[in-house]
């Protein structure tokens, strides 16, 4: 793996900033997890201001809301090499049309293609969960809540990007 570089490129977070403006959002695939995500995903699309992006495994789009599905980007096994790596070019070059300010990974467990494709990504802040390579992925790690409301974890998420 290669050691993440440094961002040049700051983004103000705090609450007299004006958080991130394109969001590129790892979303699950797996039900239980799914449908927590789905609920802090959901966002009137029309009316955002912000570019915001979603990647998620093609077993997943039934969990996630028809109006989102223009803006998701999804991923079959063929789409990964045998490294569990996404490897298609059409994905990738959809994924990297975009210059994302925050990249989000929505996984409460390891997924690694998407762990992969955040390690890859040149993106400023990158926010995921406790893994086994998180501190070298991400920026900003969330521990997964002891007390076992996911929606704890992801409504830190929302306040730090300034979503909510």
């Amino acid at each position: 793996m290669k050691k993440n570089k440094q961002n040049e490129k700051l983004v103000r977070i705090s609450q007299g900033g004006t958080g991130a403006s394109s969001i590129l959002f790892l979303l699950p695939a797996e039900r239980e997890y799914a449908q927590i995500a789905a609920h802090f995903v959901k966002r009137n699309m029309e009316n955002e201001t912000r570019q915001i992006r979603y990647v998620v495994h093609q077993k997943g789009l039934p969990f996630y809301s028809e109006h989102l599905k223009p803006f998701i980007i999804s991923y079959t096994d063929k789409d990964l090499n045998w490294w569990g790596a996404i490897k298609s070019s059409s994905v990738l070059d959809r994924i990297k049309t975009n210059n994302y300010d925050a990249l989000v990974d929505m996984n409460q467990t390891f997924n690694q293609a998407l762990m992969l494709l955040a390690f890859d990504l040149d993106v400023p802040v990158k926010i995921g969960f406790q893994s086994p390579f998180a501190d070298e992925c991400y920026t900003m790690v969330i521990q997964r809540s002891a007390s076992g409301f996911l929606e704890n974890n992801y409504e830190t998420i929302e306040r730090v990007l300034g979503l909510s």
